[in-house]
């Protein structure tokens, strides 16, 4: 097999030597002290990093009104930020000449903010000072090379406190030794006064980073180009000449396509193939900024395809979450084909007026959805994951937003960019088990990844077992497809309605000659007391599935004991046939 040669070769900063402090404040054309003799040594990834940012000083605590962030030396040598870059969401913003001396800090901020800041130490007035967005931002310093230095893609998310994230608190570096750990290094700042501008940081600690995730996303942009995602800031050395491979062929080259050097650009040896599946590999060589090898070092992947009504459909919906919690949509690629996350819209229908709502991307990256594969969306992947232990995080992602889903019934649907319908569900809360004492935090499972959404009878309350919910993996309730050559198949000859995830459904599997057949099922106890009508001149076409919770047609739990299902079948010539099957419930005492 041949391999794939992957390298990004990170071009040094310019370091100096012992010289004076450079004094810098207010305008930026103000002219610095008298440089020294210049060292020959550059600066390296992670020597000037940005350790604390004050995106939003409203309401003040005690601070001034003003946008900052704080920049510190780390090498042991004075650097020069002449002719140095900050990215900043789309800007790029050019550094005057300042030196800013080993162990130092300065504060960024405009010009005009200058005065008053500099009672809390150095401060650098950067003309077209960039807006600290609330939310977050990407901020990356690059040297006159191009190289990256140091980045943050900050989140209101990565404070840690909801009221403090409100304003007046700045978010602050916790460990400046791994200073591309991403948002488990940062926390609110502890200071009185809001923030520590120019100082060392309130929040400081020993915060070791021992992992890296690793890839994240593959997708091939077409034939020719494939875009990979890395979970944090990657770094390609050396040694990882010889260690990418996709299925036989190596790469022709690769370019980064973000600042911060988490995404980068693969292109083959070989054009990719429609219809053929590949797995990116990485054997070595490729580390986090901490040294860290990748735990997830291959990935799945192929060219997308249009997407056809059929292709994906709702497995999962969790609509009525515990306190604090999110919704959380579930879809199965039931296709053979390789979907575009990206290409899909959800919305909801108000089922009173028939209007529809705006909709929502299922996701705004593109990324591959496999055939045989599920695709669970939420608002808050971190808290899906923490609360459902059967979930599998890989199969987990984040969106800003879902369609509304009220808490007692609702109206899905899926659609492809040209809004043709691929899917719907309309769900209920009393398409739960009957039995259960409260649903909240309990999410509706089909028993069956193919089975038509649009029928009630398919759903089914995720298992107590399974922590009442399985985002991401196989439905705790999932029955497989009979193997009988049989008309008629039960699921099992006994049912244990206790929602423990064993046995709690009997699902009856129909096989029928023609499309016209109009199917009828009823429950009646060993004395042939009518017990529940199951189904009632159900159009069926050549198949149908019918599902038994083993509850009375009130939604009391029927009593231990054999029942038998009277199956009556008519099909598109007159001509009726009538079916007797048994099976024992056994309910624990």
């Amino acid at each position: 097999m041949k391999k794939a040669i992957l390298v990004v070769l990170l071009m040094p900063c310019l370091a100096y030597g012992s010289m004076s402090e450079g004094m810098h404040t207010g305008d930026p054309g103000a002219p610095a002290e008298p440089e020294q003799e210049l060292s020959p040594d550059k600066a390296s990834p992670g020597d000037v990093i940005i350790t604390e940012i004050m995106a939003d000083p409203t309401p003040v605590v005690s601070l001034p009104d003003q946008e900052y962030f704080e920049i510190m030396n780390r090498a042991s040598c004075p650097v020069s930020l002449r002719n140095w870059k900050l990215i900043a969401g789309t800007q790029t913003i050019t550094f005057p000449e300042f030196i800013i001396q080993p162990e130092g800090y300065v504060i960024v901020c405009s010009p005009s903010d200058t005065s008053l800041f500099r009672d809390y130490g150095r401060t650098l007035g950067l003309k077209s000072f960039p807006a600290l967005t609330d939310g977050g931002k990407l901020l990356c310093l690059i040297d006159e090379e191009g190289t990256l230095i140091h980045g943050v893609d900050y989140s209101s998310g990565w404070y840690g406190d909801v009221l403090k994230s409100g304003g007046g608190w700045s978010l602050e570096m916790i460990d400046t030794d791994y200073p591309f750990s991403g948002g488990s290094n940062w926390s609110a700042s502890v200071s009185r006064k809001g923030g520590t501008p120019g100082q060392p940081n309130s929040v400081q600690d020993r915060n070791p980073d021992n992992f890296f995730y690793g890839i994240v996303n593959v997708f091939p942009k077409d034939s020719v180009s494939i875009r990979v995602g890395f979970s944090e800031t990657t770094l390609i050395g050396p040694g990882g000449i010889s260690s990418f491979s996709i299925g036989d062929a190596g790469l022709v080259s690769f370019y980064p396509d973000d600042p911060l050097l988490r995404n980068y650009y693969l292109i083959p040896e070989k054009p990719l193939v429609p219809g053929t599946l590949y797995t990116l590999m990485i054997t070595s060589g490729v580390n986090d900024p901490a040294g860290n090898s990748m735990v997830i070092s291959s990935y799945d992947f192929g060219l997308a395809c249009e997407t056809e009504t059929g292709d994906i459909v709702f497995n999962e919906l969790l609509f009525n979450p515990l306190p604090g919690d999110p919704d959380y949509i579930e879809l199965y690629n039931r296709s053979g084909k390789v979907i575009d996350a990206s290409g899909l819209l959800l919305a909801s229908v108000n089922d009173a007026s028939g209007a529809t709502s705006s909709s929502v991307p299922v996701s705004t990256t593109p990324r591959c959805i496999l055939p045989g594969t599920y695709y669970t969306v939420t608002t808050d992947r971190e808290k899906v994951i923490f609360r459902y232990f059967s979930s599998v995080p890989e199969r987990i992602f984040e969106t800003k937003s879902l369609p509304s889903m009220t808490d007692r019934e609702g109206h899905l649907l899926l659609m492809n960019k040209s809004l043709d319908r691929i899917d719907e569900v309309s769900y209920n809360e009393k398409m739960h088990f009957p039995l259960l004492s409260g649903v909240e935090g309990i999410s509706l499972e089909k028993i069956r990844p193919e089975s038509a959404s649009y029928d009630r009878g398919n759903w089914h309350s995720a298992s107590e077992t399974c922590g009442w919910g399985t985002p991401g993996a196989v439905n705790s309730i999932f029955t497989e497809e009979p193997v009988s050559s049989d008309n008629i198949v039960l699921s099992s000859t006994r049912i244990t309605p206790d929602n423990d995830g064993y046995e709690d459904l009997l699902v009856i599997d129909m096989r029928l000659n023609g499309n016209g057949n109009v199917v009828s099922v009823t429950v009646f106890d060993e004395t042939g007391s009518w017990v529940r009508k199951l189904a009632e001149n159900v159009l069926a076409g050549n198949e149908a599935t019918i599902v038994w919770d083993g509850t009375a047609d009130g939604g009391s739990p029927v009593r231990n004991g054999i029942y038998v299902l009277l199956i009556t079948i008519f099909d598109d010539k007159g001509k009726s046939q009538i079916y007797k099957k048994t099976c024992t419930v056994l309910r624990k005492v």
